[in-house]
């Protein structure tokens, strides 16, 4: 999904910083965390219901100098279906929320709660929603690329993460991708 807009409002962000917006949306209450630090950028969802609770990595990933995530569910697509469209399938109605959260870091709008945490504190509240995740400890985070031709198994945990254009890429240049559960090791990944 295009997220140059949105990417240039985090941008703005400072890097010392973790934005945290909180909004609800079908019965979930959804968190969205993002650093700007360098080296370390990441925007992070925790949704919660009254029976589950998840972690998604959203990396921001450079096509010609253009930002975009990539809104595949991959494993977490059961635990999203709640947040699916109301009349039509996919997701459409949650990324134009998702994208309207983010705006309104500079358009303020009651429908979300936005924070300045320190580093710290922002880190520490994903790594305890992530302990509560129905995937707990999960390598979600693209940590660097490993000079390894890409296994099958990898190629679909780089499609459901970072796309499929950067897995195909991957496995052209003969090359996979190392993810870590430690979300102060991401790294941004631009596509060349």
């Amino acid at each position: 999904m295009k997220f140059q807009k949105e990417y240039e409002i985090l941008r703005s962000i400072n890097p010392d910083k973790i934005l945290e917006i909180s909004f609800d949306f079908k019965k979930h209450r959804i968190k969205i965390f993002f650093s700007n630090k360098e080296e370390n950028q990441f925007l992070v969802l925790v949704c919660e219901n009254s029976k589950i609770s998840f972690v998604k990595n959203y990396p921001v990933i450079f096509k010609n100098g253009v930002a975009n995530i990539c809104m595949h569910w991959g494993r977490y697509y059961t635990c999203a279906i709640g947040l699916s469209n109301t009349t039509n399938p996919g997701f459409t109605e949650f990324q134009k929320k998702l994208k309207e959260s983010i705006q309104s870091v500079v358009n303020s709008n009651d429908d979300f709660k936005i924070s300045f945490l320190d580093s710290r504190e922002g880190i520490q509240k994903i790594r305890d929603a992530n302990s509560n995740s129905v995937l707990p400890n999960e390598a979600i985070y693209y940590h660097c690329i490993r000079r390894t031709p890409i296994t099958d198994k990898q190629f679909k945990k780089v499609t459901d993460s970072l796309g499929k254009d950067i897995a195909i890429h991957l496995k052209n240049s003969n090359v996979t991708a190392v993810f870590t559960a430690d979300i102060t090791k991401q790294k941004t990944f631009v596509l060349p």
